[in-house]
């Protein structure tokens, strides 16, 4: 063998080994960059299913809110007919007092029975 062909194999033999080495080395990288890559891919499912709970929770509560906005309006609606109709009654027991001439007298009967809020038929009725 020729000196050059002698220098050239070694020459090959050391590239090659070097290659090797380089290849070793991008394998072990690469290895750790997909473990990596799976750790983050874990945690992202992680993430992606705790956003859904969350989410489910967000629309829990907004259906909530939602069902006490309208309890709250339905309680309102039933205050105001209670106020009007306290009105109503108020109304009708001042017309009772205006009409009355009995000055220090007792009450009217139908007046006392507004009073006291009872629903049943005037006591001055036949």
């Amino acid at each position: 063998m020729t000196a050059l062909n002698k220098y050239g194999l070694i020459g090959a033999l050391l590239v090659a080994i070097a290659l090797g080495g380089i290849n070793g080395v991008l394998t072990y990288r690469l290895n750790n960059a997909n473990e990596a890559n799976k750790t983050l891919s874990d945690a992202n499912t992680e993430l992606s299913k705790g956003i859904e709970s969350r989410d489910e929770t967000i629309s829990a509560l907004k259906g909530a809110a939602d069902v006490d906005r309208r309890a709250t309006e339905e309680q309102l609606k039933i205050e105001q007919q209670k106020r009007a109709k306290a009105d109503a009654e108020n109304k009708t027991l001042r017309k009772a007092l205006e009409s009355s001439d009995a000055g220090n007298q007792p009450l009217p009967d139908d007046v006392k029975r507004i009073l006291r809020r009872e629903d049943k038929a005037t006591a001055s009725a036949p």
